[in-house]
């Protein structure tokens, strides 16, 4: 399926006044919208005394000027007539927007997720409102994407990682005003998306050029390690001042050198420094855990930190392969019986708001049952270059390994990914282990930090994908 012309299909909502092609002059681009300055609010921007709406880019910019569709919203609730009239033909065209959405983005044009086909991230872009009225309008696309794919028999799974999108972590609402498609199936496949706790964008990784096919259940995880990797880069950033922030503005229309316009990785970047630019305006909130708000990565660098996050998941997914057949959890696993492997699990502990996602996760079905203790191990992989340093160098970073590891995954763990035969329940992490890429390693260095390794809480392998 070709992209949803930029995304300035669903951008301009399915407004019916907007006519259905996306090579009309009347698709607003992006950048066209970035640049918009709001005068101030008058119903005769957008409307005729009636509530009827006027001109073709009217419904576009009203969606997108985010202090002028709250006016709206607001004189609705209050009894404006003209204002009712006016949201209902917004709701209205959200609603077709929703129910054209889930044909064109699910079922077999997409082998994974809907990530694949559509630019999601957008959409805060287009329709950036975190008001009432904003999430109102959400909340009825949501209802009727929910609605068409359940129609085509989407799983719920992956219905929940869209809603999450469609949302940004708001529920649906069984009842709310203009609101009448949500039904326990919808409430069912939200209710599995809030479990992350921390909202999901969900593609974004996809767009982002990573070559890998994301299952629902992963995207938590996933997110989650991408968002402190950028706030552990090191990289070069943009200037913390907005004046001069704003002087290094992207375009989606004007990537660098030697990269298409329509780029995965460059539309993720421009859509990952808006957020930034919001986050640090203060007209965002931050994202779960964050402390405080960080200037976005120069493009050079944001590339960078997408590269090794690519070989990062590579590496974890070759030793969850690894675990998974019969040799590799014989060698690592010698005392578990039916080992069962996965990967990107949510453990939720206590005192920590927000779930962490350990590498693999494995349990011995053998000891599962009521009044048993089951046997637990948990896995962190790590790829570091020691090329140059010297032994100590390579034992503190042993050590910071083995603390980060113990810390996160080897103590009482409520285990949160749905299907896992210990989903719901505390358990304690049996033994905590870790992976190096062996590459560029000696067998000499090897052995050595092997020894060193339980003198920090932790049992060490070493693996060449």
């Amino acid at each position: 399926m070709p992209r949803l012309c930029s995304w300035v299909l669903l951008a301009l909502l399915a407004f019916t006044q907007l006519g259905g092609s996306c090579s009309e002059p009347d698709a607003v681009p992006l950048e066209e919208l970035q640049k918009d300055l709001p005068p101030s609010f008058d119903y005769a921007l957008y409307c005729d005394e009636k509530g009827t709406l006027v001109g073709n880019r009217s419904a576009v910019l009203l969606v997108h000027r985010a202090e002028h569709l709250e006016h709206v919203y607001a004189d609705s609730r209050a009894g404006n007539s003209r204002a009712q009239a006016l949201l209902k033909q917004l709701e209205n065209s959200l609603r077709a927007t929703g129910k054209e959405l889930a044909r064109q983005s699910l079922g077999i044009a997409c082998g994974s997720l809907p990530a694949c086909v559509v630019q999601w991230h957008k959409l805060d872009e287009f329709m950036p409102s975190r008001g009432e009225g904003g999430m109102h309008l959400r909340q009825v696309m949501a209802a009727s994407f929910s609605h068409e794919a359940r129609l085509q028999h989407v799983r719920n799974t992956t219905l929940a990682a869209v809603l999450d999108v469609l949302l940004v972590g708001t529920a649906l609402k069984q009842g709310a005003a203009g609101v009448t498609e949500v039904d326990a199936a919808t409430a069912e496949a939200r209710a599995a998306a809030a479990e992350a706790v921390a909202p999901v964008e969900a593609g974004r990784l996809a767009l982002a050029g990573l070559e890998a096919r994301i299952a629902a259940e992963e995207l938590p995880a996933l997110e989650a390690r991408l968002a402190e990797a950028e706030a552990l880069e090191t990289g070069a950033r943009h200037p913390r001042s907005l004046k001069e922030l704003a002087r290094h503005r992207p375009a989606s229309s004007q990537p660098p050198s030697g990269i298409e316009a329509d780029h995965p990785r460059w539309t993720s970047y421009v859509a990952y420094w808006h957020r930034r630019y919001e986050e640090l305006a203060g007209t965002r909130p931050l994202p779960p855990g964050a402390s405080e708000a960080k200037p976005p990565l120069t493009w050079s660098s944001y590339s960078g930190l997408l590269n090794t996050f690519q070989r990062s998941l590579e590496f974890q997914r070759s030793v969850t392969r690894w675990l998974q057949q019969g040799e590799g959890s014989r060698q690592w696993l010698p005392g578990m019986k039916q080992p069962l492997i996965t990967d990107n699990t949510g453990l939720q502990l206590e005192g920590r708001a927000y779930p962490v996602y350990v590498d693999q996760l494995a349990v011995d079905q053998a000891t599962l049952g009521p009044g048993r203790s089951p046997s637990v191990h948990s896995f962190s992989n790590k790829q570091h270059s020691f090329s140059g340093k010297s032994w100590d160098e390579m034992r503190a970073q042993l050590r910071a390994d083995g603390q980060e590891a113990t810390t996160k995954y080897g103590r009482e763990i409520e285990v949160r990914r749905r299907g896992h035969p210990l989903f719901g329940q505390k358990v304690r992490v049996s033994r905590v282990h870790l992976v190096y890429d062996a590459r560029g390693l000696s067998s000499t260095l090897q052995d050595a930090l092997v020894n060193a390794a339980p003198e920090f809480g932790v049992q060490l392998h070493f693996y060449v994908p």
